[in-house]
């Protein structure tokens, strides 16, 4: 079978992806956006230099401060993708896209 780096590239933006999207949700206050508040959901991009930037949607609870919550989340992905892969995270994008209200 040959290798032409293009499944490559599709499994490591996966992994990334997934961990991202797994890392994200462990923090408190936060929930991944659904595909009906957020079509594109979790997005990777493969850099040069094994970096890679991320842009997450979040649902935030509210009583949450925006700030503090986010720098949370960009610190948690970080650490899992640069802890799990050999990648360098050079961007994380944290888009608050809904705050919930729980009852």
């Amino acid at each position: 079978m040959k290798n032409d780096g293009k499944n490559n590239i599709a499994v490591f933006k996966s992994v990334i992806k997934s961990l991202a999207t797994d890392s994200a949700a462990e923090v408190d206050g936060v929930s991944i956006a659904d595909s009906k508040l957020y079509k594109k959901g979790v997005e990777v991009e493969i850099l040069e230099n094994d970096k890679v930037s991320v842009r997450i949607p979040i649902v935030l609870e509210l009583g949450f401060t925006v700030p503090k919550t986010v720098a949370a989340v960009q610190e948690q992905v970080k650490g899992e993708i640069e802890g799990a892969t050999r990648f360098k995270v050079a961007t994380i994008d944290v888009v608050v896209v809904s705050v919930s209200v729980l009852q």
